[in-house]
C-alpha cells in the first residue's frame, strides 16, 4: 500500500522519516526498513495519527526502545510511532509516581533513587521504555512491574483516551489484557518511602547479577522464550544441547541460553531459523514447547 505522507506530515510536526531502517531502533541491531517512521511531540498529534491510520487502513506499530522485538528483514510495510518524545514526562505526588509510557526505564529508577523512592529495584537494569514494561508486565527477581501499579492510561485504536485502575486489568506472567491495538500513554505507581544511598546500592547489587548471568555485550532481545511452568527456558535449552548453537550470525549465548545473541550481522531469518531448532530440540528432549517472549514485526505469521 502506499502511505499518505502528505497525510502524516499535517498530522504530525514532529519528524517524520522515509524507509527508515528499523535495525538501527532495536537493540537487536536486526530489521528492515519501515514504509514511515514518526516521532510525534504529544498526545494530539498521536491521537491524530491513530485517526488517519484507521480512517485510511495504514498499519500501526509502535516502537519505544525497541528491546524485546525482532523485526523482520523486510521490515515494516506502514507507520512505525516512536512516543519517546510524546510520554517522556515523571511527577510525583509523595510516594505516588507518574511516569509517561516513553520514559526509559532506567530514567525511572534514577528519578526515584534521588527521591528516595523505593519498590522498584529488582527491575533495575531492565533496558526499555515503561510502556513496554507494562504491555509484557516485565519482571525480574520475584517482581513484577504491576506489582507497583496502580493505573494505567492508553489510546484506544480510534485514538479516544482510557484509564483503567490496576483492579481493572487482567495480568499474569508477561502478559497483560491491554488491547494489541492500545497505545499506552501514562503509568502510575506506588513507591514507598526509602534512603537514597541504599536504593543505590541495591541497583547495583542487582545490575551485578545481571552482569555475571546475561550476555550483555552483544546485541539481543532479552530472555528469547517465556518460562515454562515450574521451570526454566535456559535449563531446557542447555540440558538440550542447544547452548553456543549458532546459524548464521544469530548464537544462543554461551553465558545464558535462553539469550539468542547477534554476533555481527545476524538476519531476522538466522534467528528464526535458530528459535525454530532449539524449539524443536527442547521439544525431543522434553516435550516441551518452548514459547517466543520476543516479539515479531512484520513477519506474514
Amino acid at each position: 500500500m502506499r502511505v499518505p505522507l502528505k497525510k502524516i506530515q499535517h498530522a504530525c510536526k514532529g519528524r517524520v522519516l522515509v524507509d527508515e531502517m528499523l535495525s538501527g531502533h532495536t537493540y537487536f541491531k536486526i530489521g528492515g526498513p519501515a514504509d514511515v517512521y514518526v516521532y510525534p511531540n504529544n498526545l494530539e498529534e498521536v491521537a491524530a495519527l491513530l485517526s488517519l491510520s484507521q480512517h485510511d487502513g495504514i498499519p500501526v506499530f509502535v516502537i519505544g526502545n525497541g528491546t524485546n522485538l525482532l523485526v523482520s528483514d523486510a521490515g515494516f510495510r506502514g507507520m512505525v510511532i516512536d512516543i519517546s518524545k510524546a510520554f517522556g514526562q515523571i511527577q510525583c505526588n509523595e510516594y505516588q509516581v507518574t511516569a509517561g509510557a516513553g520514559v526509559p526505564l532506567g530514567n525511572l529508577h534514577r528519578y526515584c533513587k534521588d527521591r528516595g523512592l523505593t519498590g522498584l529495584e529488582p527491575l533495575f537494569g531492565i533496558p526499555g521504555q515503561i510502556g513496554g514494561g507494562v504491555r509484557m508486565n516485565a519482571g525480574a527477581y520475584g517482581t513484577e512491574i504491576f506489582d507497583l501499579i496502580t493505573y494505567v492510561k492508553y489510546l484506544d485504536d480510534s485514538g479516544i483516551l482510557i484509564t483503567k485502575a490496576v483492579h481493572d486489568i487482567q495480568f499474569g506472567y508477561r502478559k497483560t489484557d491491554i488491547p494489541a491495538t492500545a497505545i499506552i500513554t501514562e503509568v502510575g505507581f506506588q513507591l514507598a518511602d526509602g534512603n537514597p544511598k541504599e536504593i543505590e546500592l541495591t541497583q547495583q547489587n542487582y545490575m551485578k547479577r545481571r552482569r555475571i548471568s546475561q550476555p550483555l555485550s552483544l546485541p539481543s532481545a532479552g530472555s528469547m522464550f517465556k518460562r515454562p511452568p515450574g521451570d526454566y527456558a535456559g535449563r531446557l535449552i542447555e540440558e538440550s544441547g542447544c547452548k553456543g548453537l549458532r546459524i548464521g550470525d544469530a548464537m544462543v549465548s554461551r553465558k545464558h541460553a535462553n539469550f539468542v545473541v547477534n554476533c555481527r550481522l545476524a538476519s531476522a531469518e538466522d534467528v528464526i531459523r535458530l528459535v525454530e531448532e532449539v524449539q524443536k530440540r527442547v521439544f525431543e528432549r522434553f516435550q516441551i514447547k518452548l514459547e517466543m517472549e520476543v516479539r515479531k514485526v512484520g513477519f506474514d505469521s
